[in-house]
């Protein structure tokens, strides 16, 4: 008699793709699909999780600080779209029926500090307050009142480029638009957006819009295509919702769905690397290496990782060996973006004074982002002046290395190493915790996550000091209030590598999305998550590429629940 393998699918990566992945596969109905023989030689399908740390959540981080313990503050992904990301809206709202709130982001009283120029959001329509040089055709458009900000220069330069930009944008068509778009000759996804854009706006516009959009990779040089999709998702008419107990309580739900569906989850198992092997029934399988020296057997492996964790795997087998050259061209076809997110706590909202309560200021200092963090468990009241509040700072690509001077760590991490044998982090913590905050006791076994990733991000002392002074600049204030908590992560560090991705230009992101869910033909080793999805930087992504795997790739029907 034949002997099966440990596993029949080995899930690696405990974001919200490979929790989701499981989840979907022990609570479908596999009859005609190729999992079913594999179900049936069993009894039941044995789907596990691996995952490196000791956490499920990837790269959605929701944590509370034991001075504000009913607050949660996202120190990974926050928001989803609603209703256009229909996967991850009908997930949160129809399945795990989490209760909700509306994200406030720009308010008019808001803080615009750019060049040194104390603004308000509601200044930015004014070319003559700005401290930047427009060129008259593009002062007279923010006069006119269509853009609101410089932030809008880039849509101006995009829908004159597109004159159809905007009717297929309302009408939900935009990315079936933009793969038929031609600029001097060559389809969109060869161009790189800034190179598009300098075709349409000053030196200074340009330094205006990619200041006041927030984020500088929305104006980088990625492939055009996507990310003038992804512009649009961050515009003023975006409704962005937020879960009340923390983005991280989805996957949670989805932990304990798959375990009671009887899936099983390995903590702390890295993964160094695997190859095809032949199981006892003559079948192809994967034989998987850990980096403590077990191995598992498994009909099928799924890799819901990121590009650097893929990366940071030996180079064997037939998808990762040094054969496989397509398949490495393929892996670097995105580029990974750096983000960092920090919380400071505040024995009071100091900043109230200088007008703002609420929502979104900016700058083009390295904080770049100042969100003055809601209160409660509902997630939307807003603390009074003398309450304790937070200000979450948040800012991607170049700024983040600022902050990486700040951070202080020992460099002398091994690339791949678990977190459990590296060196220590942080040299010098900003604020030391007690025990009974570091153990973060609690009967509720979701609060307790909640604090202890907070206490496991602490910010150092070097790093708030200088986030202090910056916010203090931006809100016209001498003095303040120190901070006393903080908590903070660079998603740039190991095993993660960004904490979105953006495809490069030439690369034809509807083309490579299917073939990098299955790089090797007839080889039973699937990819997903958000890195090669046409939803990057967004937890949709994640959920598009697994469902690519469990639909096309291996039969599993659309779930019930599911939009259309």
């Amino acid at each position: 008699m034949d002997t099966l393998p440990d596993v029949d699918v080995a899930i690696v990566g405990g974001g919200i793709s490979g929790i989701y992945t499981g989840w979907r596969l022990l609570t479908s109905r596999l009859t005609g699909s190729k999992l079913a023989g594999w179900e049936a030689a069993r009894g039941k399908l044995k789907v596990a999780l691996f995952e490196g740390s000791e956490r499920i959540g990837g790269r959605l981080l929701s944590a509370r600080s034991p001075h504000m313990p009913d607050t949660t503050a996202e120190v990974g992904g926050m928001r989803y779209v609603a209703p256009a990301q229909t996967l991850v809206t009908s997930l949160v709202e129809c399945v795990l029926k989490l209760p909700w709130h509306e994200q406030v982001v720009d308010l008019p009283g808001n803080i615009a500090f750019l060049r040194g120029k104390l603004l308000r959001t509601s200044d930015l329509g004014n070319a003559a307050a700005l401290p930047f040089w427009l060129d008259p055709a593009e002062a007279a458009w923010l006069a006119a009142g269509t853009g609101g900000s410089p932030a809008g220069l880039i849509g101006r330069v995009l829908t004159r480029l597109m004159p159809d930009l905007m009717a297929h944008l309302n009408a939900g068509t935009l990315r079936q638009y933009l793969e038929t778009v031609m600029v001097d000759g060559l389809p969109l996804w060869q161009h790189g957006l800034w190179n598009l854009l300098a075709k349409g706006m000053s030196a200074d516009g340009y330094a205006a819009a990619r200041a006041t959009v927030g984020y500088d990779c929305l104006g980088g040089n990625t492939n055009a295509l996507d990310l003038t999709a992804e512009y649009f998702d961050f515009t003023p008419n975006v409704s962005y919702r937020m879960v009340n107990g923390g983005y991280e309580t989805v996957p949670w739900e989805l932990q304990s769905r798959f375990q009671a569906a009887g899936g099983e989850i390995q903590f702390q198992q890295w993964l160094a690397g695997f190859a095809g092997t032949t199981l006892d029934d003559g079948s192809k399988g994967i034989t998987l290496r850990f980096q403590d020296g077990t191995t598992k057997t498994a009909r099928a492996i799924v890799l819901a990782m990121p590009r650097r964790s893929i990366e940071l795997l030996d180079p064997e087998g037939e998808v990762l060996g040094p054969a496989n050259t397509q398949f490495r061209q393929d892996l670097a076809s995105v580029a990974p973006i750096p983000l960092f997110k920090c919380f400071l706590l505040y024995p009071n909202c100091w900043w109230q004074d200088s007008g703002v309560s609420s929502g979104r200021s900016l700058t083009d200092m390295p904080i770049r982002q100042c969100y003055y963090w809601p209160a409660g468990p509902q997630g939307t009241t807003i603390p009074k002046r003398d309450e304790p509040g937070l200000i979450m700072v948040y800012d991607d690509l170049l700024n983040v290395g600022f902050w990486e001077g700040l951070d202080r760590r020992a460099e002398v991490h091994k690339a791949g190493l678990p977190l459990s044998l590296r060196s220590p982090g942080h040299h010098w913590p900003m604020f030391k915790r007690k025990a009974a905050e570091m153990t973060a006791e609690s009967a509720d076994p979701f609060a307790k996550r909640l604090a202890e990733n907070w206490t496991q991000h602490p910010a150092t002392k070097p790093m708030v000091n200088e986030l202090h002074r910056e916010l203090m600049q931006m809100h016209g204030k001498d003095s303040a209030p120190e901070p006393i908590d903080a908590a903070y992560m660079d998603w740039s560090r190991d095993p993660f590598g960004g904490g979105v991705h953006l495809w490069n230009v030439n690369v034809r992101s509807d083309v490579m999305l299917t073939r990098m869910t299955q790089p090797v033909d007839d080889f039973p080793c699937y990819i997903c998550g958000e890195a090669y999805s046409t939803n990057q930087t967004w937890a949709e992504g994640a959920l598009q590429t697994a469902e690519i795997v469990l639909q096309q790739r291996l039969g599993v029907p659309k779930g019930e629940w599911q939009d259309g």
